[in-house]
């Protein structure tokens, strides 16, 4: 699911390459790719949403086509692969689908708006994800369970805390938690549109990004800010949480960056800046990835995929053929899966 787990932590098991990678191979999609590449279990099969309205399944080893299923319109969402081989996926067709492995619709359920946020899977094997300005709790069988309307649009995947509290941001500056039968417990105004998917860290604690040009720590219980740390940039991709601790955050311009964030006190303790144009929409989008050895890797609005080390040192960079706003996904042998909007998926190895 996006960025690995519930709860967005983003930490990849396996090495990334440390010096440029070759390209094993490369698809064409049909359309832009801005949601992460899922996988099944065994990796064998990578599952592609794109802008060109299809889910896609190509074959690990060599790129070649499986299968590929429209959905009716564009696919910004990540695809969520249960533990049984079944796809969870939604689309701007204002429709949420199961596929099989084999690329059948299971089951498909009408949503209020464009379903086009990450599903993620909560531990009792509920599906939650956002549509619209409403969250939903579905199960596997495609049965309704519960639903919770915000006041405005839900460009948040939710993710789910250690006690299984639901968390989303709305576009109506609020940050939510819901209990998991899908009941409100607690929201807070952050005073800017909440954007980008929020990440929980090991102890509980939820974290936010908003188009304030802050990133912010919340309480898990009761919403209580911890405290809130102003990046000089609007922060709309999902946000990681590191192996140490720290929060990971793309930031958008005048000077779009990953920074590194302490989540005892909010204070940047590093940073690595790319190539901006000056604008305020122009900036890094997808969420980081850590590998096993502390290695950070992420997509920018430059075209390009950086690899960066602990240290914000530049090990590598690899230049694709459109922004790369997708998250990227690392498999176990230490291959980078790379989606781009120049429509193409790449898988990147040590030379």
């Amino acid at each position: 699911m996006l960025h690995g787990d519930p709860r967005h932590t983003h930490r990849a098991l396996g090495g990334a390459p440390r010096s440029a990678p070759a390209v094993l191979w490369s698809h064409d999609v049909g359309g832009p790719v801005e949601a992460q590449i899922a996988t099944s279990a065994d990796e064998q099969t990578l599952y592609v949403a794109s802008l060109g309205g299809s889910l896609t399944a190509l074959a690990r080893e060599d790129g070649s086509e499986r299968w590929s299923l429209p959905l009716g319109d564009r696919v910004y969402a990540t695809p969520c692969v249960a533990r049984d081989g079944t796809i969870y996926v939604g689309s701007d067709s204002k429709k949420f689908v199961a596929v099989s492995p084999e690329g059948k619709v299971k089951w498909s359920l009408a949503t209020d708006g464009d379903a086009d946020t990450g599903p993620v899977m909560a531990s009792d094997g509920i599906v939650v994800f956002a549509a619209g300005r409403t969250v939903y709790g579905v199960t596997p069988y495609g049965h309704l369970k519960w639903r919770f309307a915000a006041k405005r649009k839900v460009f948040t995947s939710p993710a789910i805390g250690p006690s299984g509290r639901v968390f989303f941001g709305s576009q109506d500056h609020r940050a939510y938690a819901l209990t998991e039968q899908g009941a409100l417990a607690w929201s807070v105004d952050l005073g800017a549109d909440v954007d980008g998917a929020p990440a929980v860290g090991d102890d509980g604690a939820v974290f936010f990004g908003t188009d304030g040009d802050e990133i912010v720590r919340l309480d898990p219980d009761d919403g209580r800010l911890i405290w809130r740390a102003n990046v000089g940039g609007y922060v709309r991709g999902t946000l990681s949480v590191t192996r140490s601790g720290d929060v990971l955050a793309g930031v958008y311009g005048p000077t779009p960056r990953e920074v590194r964030v302490r989540a005892g006190d909010g204070s940047v303790i590093g940073q690595f800046a790319v190539q901006g144009t000056g604008a305020r929409e122009f900036g890094v989008h997808g969420g980081a990835l850590e590998d096993d050895t502390g290695a950070v890797l992420f997509g920018t609005q430059d075209d390009f995929v950086y690899a960066v080390g602990e240290a914000s040192d530049l090990l590598w960079r690899f230049r694709t053929g459109g922004d790369v706003d997708a998250p990227v996904t690392l498999l176990g042998d230490g291959s980078v899966v790379v989606g781009s909007d120049d429509g193409r998926v790449y898988l990147l190895r040590a030379m």
